[in-house]
């Protein structure tokens, strides 16, 4: 065993990437009062030949000093450019010898938080593009424990973790610990590293049970009097005795589950311990702790679960209704706590833990960024704008440089927004506030930062992480290599009025605008006049920089919105560089917000919805049949308005056919409230000449006459108010057996 062994951060070991252009600190433990060196030699990975008279091979760097009383020491490493050759780091103390090899200078990153950031590669599937051989040498890794629990570890402890006993960096051969990292790590690191030629490092501390709160530093928490009191208001600062507490009762729920797991694998065998089972029942007689917790009020487990320490608001559901956001909007929090010293809090919501179990080991890396996922409970944090600024504190004063005087070799920070599947169907526009918060946040920051945005993937795909990475690396590429590719993803920069239209400009487009691919129509804009009543509008864009909005019944537009929906599934355009528009409203005046109109273009048979609450995202069916029977078809040829018609052939019974678009879909959030319309007008062609009338639910009927012309119908609403729609059955009287009609360019006016 050695006497006072040489040690040195965690993140410094084989493989390990630094990084470029910034002084590098090393900083470590030997023996006191003793005289270390270090000597960093670089050596070609080409296989070329240099000469030994080249300064820039070989030995390059020598240095000595003199550690202190107790034994620390620190060592400052000049700037060196990225390269793919390899350095060899090798300290000397009297007879200990560390050396480290095959060492890259390159770009460092930092991946942090919940949602897709943490899906492991063996979890993702990859997208089929051939991966370049060249471009996979130059990545490297460095992936912690992901619940920050090392060998016999089994609680974090309540001081902060100094080295990590098990993390090393990995390459691309190291396959079994490669399936473990991060899939949008590993995309992000290849398509930057395919950019830029030379080495990039992820370190990987995304774990998928984790909040914003779990990162924050307890000298953040301390110093911050603002946080700490928002803290202190949630029940949720905790001092070494409390958290003690907790991790009793942490313990306490394992040996339970343990001791029951035992005995149902002993009873598989006929081995039946009554003593076990008298020991189970002893423990599970007693209080759970949630159950304890809901009878005194004080276990924290909010913000989203039965029980929870946030009071929700009775809001109704409807997807159209007067919403005033404020920028950081606060919410009620239950006060009945028993006694704080002794409440418990879930994990994931207890401030710290992964700070102390996984950044406090990295203090002193040089990083050229961060990226950050919320988790999708964050929604409902009134005060986030205290747990970002709390978040960014912690990671300024955790990674190098501290202070940079070169703008361009500033450390950026890159965040993900929520993804529209973490909807609260108590609180249904709450994660359209926080994206929209958190882009407003992104802006007032002094250092580099950008956004990007999920809503535009919708349906379960294993890929998803991976285009997330490829989406960062672009981000990134725009903050740090190129300004020709975009920051962020685009945004509504500005709005001029040319008669009844808007023009819309927008910031990041990169290579330009354009529509998704399979689209012919841009969908998802909402504009209002002065009574702040949006309704679906047409747009068209312009040049691939800009966007025309118009409505033709509103005169004098006043506000836009774009996606500014629960569900925004037809938000779907976005610039070259396949980053989409992030969805926005232009101003936070109330106003009342369109409800899902799609089915009125007539342009689609499907949409991406959700069926019932806790489904998935899906294809849906936009259009049923209800009586008779149908084929339901979209005609690009035969048409009024948009891309398509309907085209029905059908079989009547007892003279009727009957179609309907479905509204029961929960992501429609049915009824539809139509405010300020009073009839509804439907364009039809009657391509069989035969006498038909068509009648729509609490509209009336009309008579389709026998002509072969487009005719517009036109319903006068039955019901008292506005218009108020569960549902909107149309019906087909036709003597005839058989029949076909087309349908299209459904309004209300």
């Amino acid at each position: 065993m050695q006497i006072n062994p040489i040690t040195l951060p965690s993140w410094l070991n084989n493989k390990t990437v630094f990084q470029q252009e910034v002084p590098l600190s090393i900083r470590g433990k030997a023996a006191p009062s003793a005289t270390i060196t270090l000597e960093i030699s670089k050596d070609p990975t080409d296989g070329r030949r240099v000469s030994k008279l080249d300064a820039d091979y070989g030995v390059i760097l020598s240095l000595e000093t003199n550690t202190s009383e107790k034994g620390d020491f620190v060592f400052e490493i000049p700037p060196y450019k990225a390269s793919t050759d390899a350095y060899t780091f090798v300290f000397k103390c009297f007879s200990n010898v560390v050396t480290f090899t095959d060492i890259r200078c390159g770009d460092v990153w930092v991946f942090l938080g919940n949602e897709f950031l943490s899906v492991p590669m063996k979890h993702a599937t990859a997208p089929s593009a051939p991966l370049k051989r060249q471009t996979l040498n130059h990545l490297r890794f460095f992936t912690p424990a992901r619940d920050g629990l090392e060998s016999n570890e089994q609680d974090i402890d309540f001081e902060p973790k100094k080295y990590f006993k098990d993390a090393a960096w990995i390459k691309i051969t190291d396959t079994k610990e490669l399936a473990d990292v991060s899939s949008s790590a590993f995309s992000f690191a290849y398509t930057v590293a395919d950019h830029v030629k030379y080495p990039v490092g992820v370190v990987d501390l995304s774990l998928e049970d984790s909040t914003i709160l779990n990162w924050i530093s307890d000298e953040m928490i301390e110093n911050m009097v603002s946080l700490k009191d928002y803290l202190d208001e949630l029940g949720l600062v905790t001092d070494e005795k409390r958290y003690a507490g907790m991790i009793a009762k942490d313990r306490e729920k394992r040996n339970t589950k343990d001791l029951r797991e035992e005995i149902t694998k002993d009873k598989s065998f006929f081995d039946f311990d009554l003593q076990k089972e008298a020991k189970v029942r002893e423990m599970e007689g007693k209080e759970t702790i949630e159950e304890e917790a809901k009878s005194v009020g004080f276990e924290l487990d909010f913000p989203n679960s039965d029980g929870s320490s946030l009071e929700k608001k009775g809001e109704p559901k409807g997807s159209a209704k007067n919403l005033d956001f404020g920028m950081f909007s606060e919410m009620a929090v239950k006060s009945e706590k028993k006694s704080e010293d002794t409440a418990y809090i879930k994990k994931r919501y207890r401030p710290s833990i992964m700070y102390r179990a996984k950044l406090a080991c990295l203090k002193g890396l040089s990083v050229r960024g961060m990226c950050f996922s919320p988790c999708k409970d964050e929604s409902l944090f009134g005060r986030y704008d205290l747990l970002l600024m709390g978040l960014i504190g912690t990671l300024a004063s955790t990674f190098e440089p501290s202070e940079v005087f070169d703008d361009a070799l500033m450390p950026s920070m890159l965040f993900v927004g929520m993804h529209p599947g973490a909807i609260d169907y108590d609180f249904p526009y709450k994660v359209i506030e926080f994206n929209e918060n958190l882009t407003a946040f992104t802006r007032k920051l002094n250092m580099p930062s950008g956004i990007i945005s999920l809503h535009d993937l919708l349906l379960p795909d294993k890929t998803k992480s991976f285009t997330l990475g490829v989406r960062l690396a672009v981000i990134a590429l725009g903050i740090h290599v190129t300004p020709k590719m975009p920051r962020s993803c685009p945004e509504c920069s500005g709005v001029e009025k040319a008669g009844n239209k808007l023009i819309l400009q927008f910031d990041n487009l990169g290579d330009g605008l354009r529509l998704a691919e399979g689209e012919t129509e841009l969908r998802g804009f909402a504009i209002c006049g002065e009574d702040r009543i949006f309704y679906p509008a047409n747009a068209r864009i312009l040049h691939g920089v800009r966007v025309m909005v118009w409505r033709d019944d509103i005169a004098e537009p006043t506000s836009v919105t774009y996606g500014f929906s629960p569900f925004p599934h037809d938000a779907t355009f976005k610039n070259l560089n396949d980053l989409p528009v992030m969805p926005f409203r232009f101003d936070r005046e109330p106003a009342f917000y369109s409800p899902d109109l799609f089915f009125t273009s007539c342009d689609k048979l499907e949409f991406i919805g959700i069926r019932n609450e806790g489904d998935d995202f899906e294809k849906l069916k936009v259009y049923k049949t209800f009586k008779g029977n149908g084929v339901i078809t979209a005609d690009e040829m035969n048409k009024t308005e948009g891309s398509a018609s309907l085209h029905i052939r059908y079989e009547t019974e007892n003279s009727l056919y009957g179609f309907e678009p479905d509204l029961s879909y929960v992501s429609l959030m049915a009824p539809l409230l139509i405010k300020g319309k009073k009839r509804m007008l439907v364009d039809v062609f009657n391509p069989d000449t035969q006498k038909k009338t068509l009648k729509a639910e609490g509209f009336g009927e009309q008579e389709i006459k026998q002509q072969l012309t487009w005719q517009t119908l036109v319903f006068s609403y039955k019901g008292e108010g506005d218009i108020e729609l569960s549902s909107l059955k149309f019906r087909i009287e036709d003597s005839a057996r058989n029949g076909e009609i087309y349908i299209d360019n459904i309004r209300f006016e």
